[in-house]
């Protein structure tokens, strides 16, 4: 049986950008995607669950048991999971491992399998490295808490110097076989674990200054003699064009002109400058904290955003700024061979430098960047996409 990021691997392939029906195609991976409550019940019915699958009740003290068997609050929320199909925090998930009583490789499957949207341990963050250390070690909840009390949360930022990559981290935390040998090494090494939000926020800053700045890539890919935009229409002679001040382009004015959206169009959805409309058809995974005007605007502040909300700008912004500078270099937007991975690999170290995990195919927001990073054009597919999601939209309206 192919496992569940294969199946969402074979998509990436099949789909063409070309094809009359494209969208309807894409939106009909969402279906792949499968909802928690499914996931969980699969999950459950693997570690002893005997009543009905469809027995939202059985299911809800099942769960509750083994939290209350492993000396654990189970979450509020876990009859929501099955009744509202709400979406599980990243914490929350790592808090089933614990009291399910799954090992280390058991975990990064059930991330795999039944979280699917993100990888597991992310040990640049102490408490995941924590998490990692308990979890490989036969340790519990309890455990683990009681680690997180006695050490700091984060080191402090250091700027100029080389990153410590989580590989190293992990390799240190196998040489470890006590929980007081982990809160010693913790406090001699927390300077290696960062505040990633710090480190995120930074980046964020360089990217959109990049991006949006005076000379930035939105201006110079407007600039370009050889480069069209998805706006521009030969027919009428008309070509779409911004305006840019002194420090750049105007916030809202960037944000639209990344996704390549018109922003006549988009004030027809009549939403005071949100896109959420366009969204509505995508998973909901996706849809959440999905890049807004509103979300750039407080990171670039400094203001305290989700950790969701950050990634997924963090996401757009690498990978708008390494097919615009290609786009820029070459006068046009298609990719050479090798060049997806090499897309994807920056990517990945940006997030990794920043404290977030790896992009994942099974992260259905991280799936629209690998699918775009595969075409003949990313960016121009990228842009495809968001106009025609914008049409479909429209049309339904009129």
């Amino acid at each position: 049986m192919s496992t569940y990021t294969t199946v969402l691997q074979k998509p990436l392939d099949a789909i063409s950008w070309e094809d009359e029906n494209f969208i309807e195609e894409l939106l009909e991976v969402v279906q792949l995607f499968r909802p928690f409550s499914v996931a969980i019940t699969e999950f459950i019915l693997e570690r002893g669950y005997i009543g009905n699958a469809s027995d939202i009740e059985a299911k809800v003290a099942f769960i509750r048991a083994s939290f209350s068997k492993a000396d654990m609050d189970a979450p509020r929320e876990v009859r929501e999971w099955f009744t509202l199909q709400q979406p599980v925090k990243r914490d929350t998930a790592f808090q089933i491992c614990f009291a399910f009583g799954l090992d280390g490789s058991e975990t990064d499957e059930f991330f795999r399998r039944i979280y699917a949207r993100e990888r597991s341990f992310n040990c640049h963050q102490v408490q995941e490295a924590i998490y990692y250390f308990c979890l490989n070690n036969s340790l519990t909840w309890a455990d683990a808490m009681d680690i997180q009390s006695r050490v700091p949360l984060a080191g402090k930022e250091k700027t100029g110097e080389n990153v410590v990559y989580t590989g190293s981290i992990i390799a240190e935390l196998n040489d470890l076989e006590t929980k007081d040998e982990m809160i010693t090494w913790l406090n001699k090494n927390i300077d290696k674990f960062t505040a990633s939000n710090v480190t995120a926020y930074e980046t964020i800053r360089r990217l959109w200054e990049m991006t949006a700045g005076p000379n930035g890539l939105l201006i110079q890919e407007q600039e370009s003699q050889t480069l069209t935009s998805i706006l521009d229409d030969p027919t009428a002679g008309r070509t779409k064009k911004f305006n840019s001040g002194l420090d750049g382009i105007r916030l809202y004015d960037a944000y639209l002109a990344i996704l390549q959206l018109d922003k006549r169009d988009v004030k027809r959805l009549a939403t005071d400058r949100s896109i959420k409309p366009i969204l509505e058809k995508l998973h909901d995974s996706a849809q959440d904290s999905f890049p807004d005007r509103q979300g750039i605007d407080l990171i670039l502040r400094g203001e305290h955003v989700s950790y969701e909300r950050v990634r997924k700008w963090l996401v757009l912004l690498t990978f708008y700024t390494w097919w615009a500078r290609k786009a820029i270099e070459k006068g046009d937007y298609e990719a050479d061979p090798g060049d997806a991975d090499r897309c994807i690999t920056t990517m990945n170290q940006y997030l990794i430098d920043s404290g977030y995990p790896e992009l994942y195919v099974g992260n259905p927001y991280d799936w629209i960047f690998f699918y775009a990073a595969k075409r003949e054009v990313p960016l121009f597919v990228f842009r495809y996409i968001w106009n025609e999601l914008l049409t479909d939209v429209l049309e339904e309206h009129q």
